[in-house]
């Protein structure tokens, strides 16, 4: 019997799902017929041909049943005696899965030139809801942006003083820079060892013109900002009863050399 997931054409696919059914809907038959007939013939020699008969008919059953609802079957109450499919783990070099990637699905359509039938010549028409589809694994370039801030200012009909809607917080006093992107800088030097000189010239190719000075200043106000915070850590940490400490040595470009822990 040919199998679903190798049919293409909807009609046979219909009808191998007709032919399921009325199979399915017979072997439930002959186990209720096996059932009753074991009922009457306890203490008989051919008992134990029955159950056998019964055992294999269950077994069909359960096959015919994953060959029609493919996963969803999995719900289904599996027959005694038939094991569910061991999966292999994946091995190799083959595609990963990706469950932490956003998913875009981007329909591609053909052009007007090709819209036409190539035996026929008719005009082709969209086939609503039939695709043939892929993954691939892309990349959306990062991008920096000006925005101009545009406070809104608000008055009343008695001629009182106006009012401003707030800034949002900066790291430097009337900077230029958002937090947003002295975080970034801070985890492109830290987190990924990218120098400032380098993140200045990478910066540059993506419209960005900014000195590795003013990248500095960007961390410097950050590390003033978090100074609060690393001071409770500290003092967290020194009044613990057990401390632990990473005693990995540097090693230096002179063989034999490092310097001390960390």
């Amino acid at each position: 019997m040919t199998r679903l997931e190798h049919l293409t054409d909807v009609d046979a696919v219909r009808q191998v799902a007709t032919l399921l059914e009325a199979e399915n809907a017979r072997l439930h038959q002959r186990i209720e017929q096996l059932v009753r007939e074991n009922a009457q013939l306890k203490g008989v020699d051919g008992v134990s041909q029955l159950q056998l008969e019964m055992e294999q008919l269950k077994e069909q059953l359960a096959a015919l049943q994953q060959l029609h609802f493919g996963t969803s079957s999995e719900k289904l109450p599996r027959a005694p005696g038939v094991k569910p499919p061991r999966t292999k783990p994946q091995r190799g070099h083959g595609p990963r899965a990706q469950p932490e990637l956003p998913v875009q699905e981007v329909l591609l359509p053909l052009d007007d030139a090709d819209k036409v039938c190539g035996l026929c010549g008719e005009g082709l028409h969209a086939w609503e809801g039939q695709t043939e589809d892929a993954e691939e694994v892309t990349v959306v370039e990062r991008s920096f942006v000006l925005r101009r801030l545009k406070r809104q200012k608000y008055r009343c009909g008695h001629g009182c003083a106006p009012v401003t809607a707030p800034a949002p917080p900066r790291l430097i006093p009337g900077g230029r820079y958002s937090v947003e992107f002295a975080v970034h800088v801070a985890l492109m030097k830290y987190g990924f060892h990218l120098p400032l000189a380098r993140q200045q010239k990478l910066y540059s190719r993506e419209g960005l013109v900014v000195e590795s000075q003013t990248l500095w200043d960007q961390l410097e106000a950050l590390a003033r900002h978090l100074e609060k915070s690393y001071e409770a850590l500290l003092a967290e940490v020194f009044t613990s009863s057990l401390i632990h400490a990473d005693e990995t040595h540097w090693h230096l470009l002179v063989p034999g050399a490092c310097t001390g822990a960390r």
